[in-house]
């Protein structure tokens, strides 16, 4: 009989990392000589459901905390994760890998990591916990066994990489907007589980090579769900390379993400 486990890959504060964000790559080591026993990728086409109680079928490991919204500090409320039922005898392939562990012929310390989302590379954490197996043990049961990973995914739509201004533009409004959402791909909008004001974004401008901050440029939310937007003015008499780097950071789980764009003054 062999041994099996069923990985799932839960975003910290949010959903299973499923298809529409590339899934994650699980690899399964032993955790004391480092031989990989097995891996692949955990996909599917659902990311679970949110429930607004805790049972047996719900991951334990990240809640999904939800500030009110307006005007997010009045008051709050927790949800959970579960793996979602199947329906009308149908089966609901909620993003997870089933390993099998033929080698395991003695108890033995697993150590299983995660690396994704797959789909925002940019972003990508690696998590990774240890777990005891023993031969002829199926963890497979609902929700089987969660790898939370941290983070915000962050994608810099302005400006683009490399922008060239030309220094008879200046000065020049340099537009910044960035794209935030959960690891899971869960958008950040109103009147959902994760709310604008639950996160502070802001882009911090500097010459490259340099540690000292130019400005620290605040995003707001645009009204649209996940863009983040603000603009800065870059003064006449400006010359060089410059870098933003712009952070993310959620207030009610400690999840931060960060993007780098580069943009520089061409002589005209």
């Amino acid at each position: 009989m062999a041994t099996s486990i069923t990985v799932r890959v839960q975003a910290k504060g949010g959903k299973f990392l499923a298809d529409d964000i590339g899934g994650a790559e699980i690899t399964i080591r032993d955790g004391h000589t480092g031989e990989r026993l097995g891996g692949g990728l955990a996909l599917g086409t659902d990311s679970g459901t949110i429930a607004g109680s805790y049972n047996p079928s719900n991951t334990s490991l990240s809640a999904i905390y939800t500030p009110a919204d307006p005007p997010y500090t009045t008051s709050s409320s927790l949800q959970w994760l579960a793996v979602t039922s199947p329906t009308s005898g149908t089966t609901t392939p909620t993003s997870g890998l089933t390993v099998n562990l033929p080698k395991v012929t003695r108890p033995m310390l697993l150590a299983i990591s995660a690396l994704g989302p797959l789909g925002g590379l940019q972003s990508a954490h690696r998590a990774m916990l240890t777990q005891w197996i023993v031969p002829n043990q199926i963890i497979s049961g609902n929700p089987g066994f969660i790898v939370e990973l941290p983070g915000l995914l962050v994608q810099v739509l302005q400006p683009a990489t490399h922008l060239a201004i030309l220094s008879n533009n200046l000065p020049y409004n340099v537009p910044f907007q960035a794209n935030v959402t959960m690891m899971c791909g869960c958008q950040i909008n109103h009147h959902q589980p994760w709310v604008p004001g639950d996160f502070t974004v802001q882009a911090v401008i500097s010459q490259v090579g340099s540690s000292d901050v130019i400005a620290t440029v605040p995003l707001s939310f645009s009204g649209t769900a996940s863009l983040f937007s603000n603009t800065w003015t870059l003064p006449a008499g400006s010359t060089g390379f410059y870098q933003a780097v712009i952070t993310a950071v959620q207030a009610s789980t400690g999840n931060i993400g960060t993007g780098t764009v580069t943009f520089f003054v061409k002589q005209s």
